[in-house]
């Protein structure tokens, strides 16, 4: 039977040679092993494979000297069998050849070289092998414990390996100063595979290198969104004006979370010249964008942001409209006594109609804090008008406010119930003449002299420090 293997070896067909290496590995014949290492040179890979991995079952020290060829083949999948038939084998004498094999440029090599070098309990001599070890066997994330010593290993990886290992690579070093990963990131934001270039931008968001910068305003087009997105975020981090523009383009972006992320960035430079891009975001289509549109123009602090912030405090979402008070409150303390704040009014007005209860709610809250209201005697006239249902939605929305968690916001509500002079509003201040902040206490007290034409004894108590209690 081994007469006609060894033939076979000679035919011109591969799949014929291939057919007899593999045999040849089950013939105990020490001519098998002869023919063998000869079929190691043969034209065709996959023949050379079958015989890299026949040799592995003879279990002789000669046969490591004869696989080392295999082991530098031009062909991975050969290098990679060759690697398997010394695991095989067992002898520590490939130590030396397998270590060498985990800077081997194919992935499968140096994974099956670590195997080996496992098998024959062999121990790394320094950091440099430790982390040829961990890369090799795919514990990337540790591999950055040995700081430097991890970076060709890890750079290799990102030339052979599956796009999750490439991912897991850039995400080691970005964790690793050393001048050159750099370049390697830049490289990889430009991978085919969209989780590795999310990995490179938000690498270059962490490195912080200003050569980044042309690279991440070019990824701002990227096709995928979160590539997009931390783009935007790396390059606010980074800080060159190179970016306002472009990042300016990017609010326009169709995706919420890229425009969240731009205009977050852009919060970062301050810029003045921003402002009317920005302001267009508070009515943007998703409340997260309202919301970060208005803590960045919070930060701007431009005085040209205030009757828009007016405007978005009737917005129908509590957070957009907490923002938008804070962003008020930052940039003029006395916003409702500016011009830009009495500009809106009509806008205000006419949120007044809207079909949304809170739009409408917080619209007479913010009228009321302007002073837009004023005390009126109800008459039978008047309660026939819809300006009255509005006054009526107004005074409710101004109760409810008494118990809101803002004090700045009871404040005002209390404020503006004393203007309206109606006396429903008697007993829900009277409630809150015991709240806890002080400023609270002394606005309900006004309210309640403001309503009854007199101080009273609750009212004594509360702004003058009478002793004196019915």
């Amino acid at each position: 039977m081994i007469w006609w293997s060894l033939q076979q070896l000679k035919s011109k067909s591969a799949e014929a040679r291939r057919q007899a290496a593999e045999k040849l590995g089950r013939e105990p014949d020490p001519k098998a092993w002869e023919a063998l290492i000869g079929v190691l040179s043969d034209e065709d890979p996959e023949v050379r494979r079958t015989a890299a991995l026949s040799l592995g079952h003879f279990k002789e020290e000669r046969t490591v000297a004869g696989l080392l060829p295999a082991l530098r083949d031009r062909d991975p999948s050969v290098r990679e069998a060759a690697a398997g038939a010394l695991r095989q084998i067992g002898s520590r004498s490939s130590i030396d050849p397998l270590v060498e094999a985990l800077k081997d440029p194919a992935g499968a090599v140096r994974h099956q070289a670590a195997k080996a070098l496992d098998a024959l309990k062999w121990e790394p001599e320094d950091n440099a092998q430790r982390a040829l070890r961990l890369v090799a066997v795919g514990e990337i994330e540790k591999s950055t414990m040995f700081g430097s010593d991890a970076v060709e290993p890890l750079m290799r990886v990102l030339q052979d390996g599956a796009y999750y290992q490439r991912q897991a690579a850039v995400e080691a070093l970005s964790q690793i100063a050393d001048g050159r990963i750099i370049s390697v990131l830049l490289a990889s934001l430009r991978d085919k595979d969209e989780p590795v270039r999310t990995a490179a931008a938000d690498a270059l968001r962490k490195v912080g290198d200003q050569r980044a910068v042309k690279p991440l305003i070019l990824a701002l087009k990227d096709s995928h969104k979160p590539v997009r997105a931390l783009a935007a975020e790396a390059l606010g981090q980074l800080g060159d004006v190179e970016a306002v523009e472009p990042l300016v383009k990017v609010l326009h972006d169709h995706n919420w979370e890229v425009r969240e992320a731009g205009v977050l960035a852009l919060g970062r430079f301050r810029d003045p010249r921003t402002v009317d891009a920005i302001v267009e975001l508070l009515g943007d289509p998703d409340r997260e964008v309202r919301e970060a549109a208005a803590k960045v123009l919070e930060q701007i602090g431009d005085p040209r942001a205030i009757g828009p912030l007016v405007l978005t405090m009737k917005d129908p979402e509590d957070p957009v409209r907490q923002a938008a008070g804070r962003a008020l409150n930052a940039i003029d303390p006395s916003w409702e006594r500016s011009e830009a704040a009495h500009a809106v009014v009509p806008q205000l007005k006419a949120a007044m109609k809207d079909k949304e209860y809170w739009v409408r709610q917080s619209a007479a809250t913010v009228l009321a804090r302007i002073g837009e209201f004023r005390p009126v005697e109800p008459d039978t006239a008047t309660l026939a008008q819809p300006v009255y249902y509005r006054r009526q939605a107004a005074l409710e929305s101004l109760i409810t406010l008494l118990s809101d968690f803002d004090p700045e916001l009871r404040v005002a509500a209390a404020g503006a119930l004393g203007r309206l002079g109606q006396q429903v509003a008697a007993r829900p201040l009277i409630r809150i003449l015991q709240d806890d902040d002080p400023r609270v206490r002394v606005a309900a007290a006004q309210a309640l002299e403001l309503l009854h034409g007199r101080p009273t004894s609750e009212t004594n108590l509360a702004l003058r420090g009478d002793p004196f209690q019915q």
